[in-house]
């Protein structure tokens, strides 16, 4: 499991298993996550751009992309301009800082989750949720 997932509390890490699904899922509703690297970027972009076009992706949902900061520095131009993309073509483009205790941590959970995590867990979760008629 991604430190993100275990850190959210929720969510699978597929790894780069993108778009393949469990045959016994209906609908899957999915976040993309990617670093703000020139290469997390680029994958993302290219994620995003096949679900646009639904090739074989019926039973996908793209809830939106995370950007995982790659370093406490701004990411590089190329990364930002193609966040500026995801952010026009994904339903939500959420960002996560950086976290420089991660990394000397065996277990994410002992160190927390960030403001950054827990605005996205409520985020994610405010859109998951099923509402009171039971609808999604």
């Amino acid at each position: 499991m991604s430190t993100l997932a275990r850190l959210a509390g929720f969510g699978m890490d597929f790894g780069k298993g993108w778009p393949l699904l469990a045959p016994t899922m209906p609908l899957s509703q999915v976040v993309l996550v990617c670093r703000a690297s020139a290469s997390g970027t680029w994958a993302a972009t290219g994620a995003i751009e096949q679900w646009r076009r639904r090739s074989g992706m019926s039973r996908i949902n793209v809830l939106g992309v995370v950007a995982v900061a790659a370093s406490p520095r701004r990411p590089p131009r190329i990364a930002a301009e193609r966040l500026a993309l995801l952010r026009g073509w994904a339903p939500q483009l959420w960002r996560v800082g950086w976290v420089d205790a991660l990394l000397a941590a065996d277990d994410p959970c002992d160190v927390g989750a960030s403001p950054d995590v827990e605005a996205l867990r409520s985020a994610i979760w405010q859109k998951v949720r099923p509402t009171p008629e039971g609808r999604r």
